[in-house]
């Protein structure tokens, strides 16, 4: 539930792949690079999203630099950086967490991700399995945050890291450290977060299911003699001035995709528990166009890896869908849509307002 000690936080995707305004129109694409991503991120900061997000798969450029360049040209957007433990050791990704939170002035929070697409972890020689990935991500973090309290050279003698002497400078400007995110389905990815996370993210899912998984992490957490766990729904959008409009654009999104795209969509989902997730819902929902709860509509998931689930409707439908998970405990959203620039204006200017006017919105007709 909503309270005063959980601010409503929102925070929006910089696609550093490009960007287009649906799968199957070449004519309406715009290609990766600084002029994109600013022009994204300073669209999100203009609209209060107070953080971005960005990918960190094998098509996206990369995901530090990118965001460094962007918190250059920015004033007050946090980077949401991916910390992908097994590719950085973790005194090397403590110092440039660190570096970066001072030269921004405290604008980064973190986001642990432990993998995906396992010929994208082979393209980069990452061959450890899934499970191992936590236990490496795991003992990463414990490493971060012994180095950023400690006050002296630190040992370690762990599983995965033996450090002699070991020590960061500078220390992050947020303390103790910058924001923790996590997401993911899985047993071993529920676990770490309990234990490290700030932010636990769902992927999107119905209220039921979302309620079941945010039970579930926080009997969790409690194990770990955590209380203070926060949780959030990453989702795209799609909203217009009328619902007939918002169906018609999400609809065009994916009108004249193929086969071929789904087939490779499918195939993608494999070694991940939340992407599965997100097929299943397309594939049980496709005889209702793709809705798994009213406004909720899992039709990107059918061409796009990832968090596919999408808000669909006006702003008033739109606000009061997010509000149901708010009532669940979720106190974040971060979101994404298509062309990224202008589908967070519109949801800054329409949705925002509506969502930080009342802790409760009434139901929304239609």
């Amino acid at each position: 539930m909503r309270t005063s000690e959980t601010p409503l936080r929102f925070g929006w995707f910089i696609p550093t792949y490009g960007d287009f305004d649906r799968f199957t129109n070449p004519s309406r694409t715009w290609p990766a690079g600084l002029e994109l991503f600013e022009r994204v991120a300073l669209a999100a900061e203009r609209a209060g999203f107070e953080y971005a997000l960005v990918p960190v798969a094998s098509a996206c450029w990369e995901a530090w630099i990118a965001c460094a360049m962007v918190s250059a040209k920015t004033t007050r957007l946090k980077m949401l950086v991916a910390a992908r433990p097994g590719y950085i050791v973790p005194t090397l990704m403590a110092k440039m967490i660190s570096t970066f939170d001072q030269l921004s002035g405290g604008r980064m929070s973190i986001n642990l991700i432990a993998g995906g697409d396992p010929a994208q972890l082979a393209q980069d020689g990452l061959l450890i399995p899934h499970d191992e990935r936590y236990d490496v991500m795991n003992e990463s973090v414990e490493i971060m945050k012994a180095l950023w309290a400690a006050d002296a050279p630190l040992d370690w003698h762990g599983r995965h890291f033996q450090l002699r002497g070991a020590e960061v400078q500078p220390k992050p400007l947020q303390q103790p450290w910058p924001r923790f995110y996590i997401g993911g389905e899985s047993e071993a990815a529920r676990d770490v977060g309990a234990r490290h996370a700030d932010c636990y993210f769902f992927w999107g899912d119905t209220p039921q299911r979302t309620a079941e998984k945010i039970a579930d992490i926080r009997a969790r957490a409690r194990r770990f003699g955590r209380e203070d766990l926060t949780f959030g729904m990453r989702l795209q959008v799609v909203v217009r001035e009328t619902e007939a409009e918002a169906w018609d654009a999400a609809h065009a999104l994916i009108e004249g995709t193929t086969e071929r795209q789904r087939q490779r969509r499918r195939a993608i989902a494999a070694d991940s528990e939340a992407d599965t997730r997100m097929w299943r819902l397309a594939e049980d929902s496709a005889d209702n166009d793709y809705l798994i709860a009213p406004h909720l509509w899992s039709g990107i998931s059918t061409v796009r890896t990832g968090a596919g689930v999408c808000v669909v409707g006006d702003p008033d439908q739109v606000a009061h869908t997010l509000q149901q998970f708010v009532d669940l405990g979720c106190s974040e959203f971060c979101l994404s849509g298509y062309p990224h620039d202008a589908e967070a204006e519109r949801f800054g200017r329409w949705v925002i307002p509506r969502m930080q006017a009342a802790p409760a919105l009434a139901a929304a007709s239609g």
